[in-house]
């Protein structure tokens, strides 16, 4: 994988030039910064989807509270709970992630070393992500079981005579697995390989002296 990556980097500059030749040190710089620079568009432009969908999911689910019956402040305070386990840490990742795209590909004298500290953060950062996600659904999940259960109606995972405590755990443990394997493949598509692109142009700068 490692060395298609490489291959990669090469034969894209080959192909824009249209001959075959060894890269020179500016070429490769010049082609590296345009790869970098790619990478990170692909990550921005998924922070910034991830950014708006969550928005708009959150403003939904606003106008549902909204429209719960006033002085039932027990269904509000599980939304609240529900509101912020979702809300704090997903705002944290999204400010942190632009905020380190916001700084850009350094100069050509600092590139591998920034190249270096944009892909340790980037490691850190997804699998915190991944982990934090894997805590988080189940407890968020739970706070929907107490939500659900402070509103009248019929709703999925509201204890009933025909749901048990039992089959709501079963329930919860279900749509966890589903959503944490949903948010691995979410973050190998929107987030992993553009890492994997800026590791093959730190190798490449490496292998030529960087």
């Amino acid at each position: 994988m490692k060395n298609d990556e490489l291959d990669d980097l090469r034969a894209a500059w080959n192909a824009a030039a249209g001959e075959q030749k060894d890269l020179s040190r500016e070429e490769l710089a010049l082609l590296v910064r345009r790869r970098a620079r790619s990478a990170y568009a692909g990550i921005r432009r998924n922070l910034l989807l991830e950014a708006v969908v969550g928005s708009l999911a959150m403003f939904a689910w606003a106008y549902f509270v909204s429209r719960i019956a006033a002085g039932n402040g027990e269904a509000y305070l599980a939304a609240l709970q529900m509101t912020l386990l979702t809300v704090l840490p997903l705002f944290f990742f999204y400010y942190a992630g632009f905020r380190r795209l916001g700084r850009g590909v350094a100069p050509e004298a600092g590139m591998a070393s920034s190249l270096r500290r944009t892909i340790a953060y980037w490691d850190q950062a997804l699998q915190l992500y991944f982990w934090g996600g894997a805590a988080m659904i189940p407890s968020f999940l739970l706070s929907s079981v107490w939500f659900v259960n402070s509103l009248g109606g019929s709703y999925l995972l509201k204890i009933t005579e025909h749901m048990s405590w039992a089959r709501i755990v079963a329930w919860i443990a279900g749509i966890s697995a589903v959503t944490i394997f949903f948010v691995w493949v979410s973050i190998q598509a929107g987030y992993a390989k553009h890492v994997r692109h800026l590791k093959a142009c730190l190798r490449e700068l490496e292998e030529n002296g960087e």
